[in-house]
């Protein structure tokens, strides 16, 4: 099982609207848990911890080869396994912290972001929307063709001068999706590989918007 930290919603009663956290390449579960301070108090919230530990310290959903163009970039198999995991992992979420099963979204920031992209568009059934943050759409780990998709729900954004996953490989795979989702929203933002203060805000605001 993936260790995670929890902050459990305020309601008073269940099921909870939950917000599941992927953090990215080199990080840990406690990055993307410093937001949980400023996010909706409605949400559990669940930060995972990446399985693989990365050469430079720091956890890795996969390995991932810089060097490399976009094609041979990441450790597909890694990154299904990973997934799988998360997946799997789900439904003890949903039945030991009583979530509700229809209000499940995700939040992931670079790896954790592409991630994301794969769980929404795989298994739309289980995640209801998401929040994909400096990733790109990898379509070597979907289940079927790109323009096949329909009906996601999803924030993105990237920075325009982003060193680590350049800019074009988020915006030509997101622009390719919302050929056919008018619901995918992409924010462009003059940063690097961060969240800046104005995205953070920008997330808030879409979150309250598309709030169940």
């Amino acid at each position: 099982m993936l260790s995670y930290r929890i902050k459990k919603s305020t309601l008073t009663g269940g099921p909870y609207p939950a917000l599941i956290l992927i953090h990215g390449y080199g990080s840990n579960m406690d990055d993307l848990f410093t937001f949980s301070n400023y996010l909706p108090k409605k949400y559990t919230i669940i930060s995972l911890q990446a399985p693989l530990e990365s050469p430079f310290g720091g956890g890795a959903w996969y390995s991932i080869n810089f060097d490399s163009n976009l094609k041979k970039w990441s450790d597909n198999e890694e990154a299904l396994t990973s997934l799988r995991k998360i997946k799997y992992q789900l439904d003890y979420f949903t039945s030991t912290y009583e979530l509700n099963s229809e209000d499940i979204s995700l939040m992931g920031f670079s790896q954790g972001a592409i991630l994301s992209w794969s769980l929404l568009l795989d298994y739309s059934s289980l995640f209801r929307r998401a929040i994909c943050l400096s990733g790109y759409i990898n379509e070597e780990i979907l289940q079927k063709p790109l323009g096949e998709y329909r009906n996601v729900l999803a924030y993105c954004s990237h920075g325009l001068n982003d060193l680590t996953i350049p800019y074009e490989w988020a915006q030509t795979s997101i622009e390719s999706l919302k050929k056919n989702n008018p619901k995918v929203f992409f924010n462009t933002f003059p940063n690097g590989h961060n969240v800046s203060p104005e995205n953070f805000e920008s997330i808030l605001s879409w979150i309250i918007k598309t709030t169940l």
